[in-house]
């Protein structure tokens, strides 16, 4: 985890080849969540076409839920 500019984020590798990247900042008590391919963010799932604000820390663990449940990305796709 890292804590820069009064956030903290945390990356979860899942085994389908996504990363759930959820980033929590204290000031507003919201968290984010977006998904990625190695280091790049992807815009391309069915779960968003955007990062994800949650209010609650449930909502962001449900996003995650659903990026681990994703199908596999092919190794040759390319991140978009």
């Amino acid at each position: 985890m890292n804590s820069v500019l009064n956030k903290v984020n945390a990356k979860t590798k899942c085994s389908n080849g996504y990363t759930a990247s959820v980033t929590y900042y204290p000031e507003t008590d919201e968290h984010e969540v977006a998904v990625m391919v190695g280091d790049r963010l992807v815009y391309d799932t069915p779960i968003t076409e955007d990062v994800i604000r949650c209010e609650t820390l449930q909502q962001a663990w449900d996003v995650v839920g659903q990026i681990m449940m994703l199908p596999e990305r092919g190794k040759d796709e390319t991140v978009s």
